[in-house]
């Protein structure tokens, strides 16, 4: 199986409106990554630990709220269990868990 890569090119900016669906329960949960600068413009990927390296990914995107705008990659619904950030296609980042029926939140630097 080919593994995605984190660069990608022609990501237009989202809208700051933009909605997401989380979609969390008995089994899963999601993930939201505040990214620093140097992931604008790029998608994050997300592999299981211990998953045989099988990769998912979402795109960075500014979004904006009533008190600021800030960077975010979102992975909406996700099994339960622990998830290796990759910083780039080799890099391997921190490693965050996605806990039964609820959501995860994580600043990258």
């Amino acid at each position: 199986m080919a593994t995605m890569t984190t660069e990608s090119a022609g990501i237009e900016p989202a809208a700051s409106c933009a909605s997401v669906a989380i979609d969390i329960g008995a089994g899963s949960g999601a993930l939201v990554l505040y990214p620093g600068e140097r992931f604008r413009g790029r998608e994050i990927e997300i592999s299981r630990v211990g998953g045989h390296g099988h990769r998912v990914h979402t795109g960075v995107h500014e979004r904006t709220t009533q008190e600021r705008s800030r960077l975010t990659a979102i992975f909406g619904s996700l099994p339960v269990g622990e998830y290796v950030v990759w910083e780039d296609a080799v890099t391997a980042g921190p490693v965050v868990n996605v806990p039964d029926g609820a959501v995860t939140e994580v600043t990258l630097p």
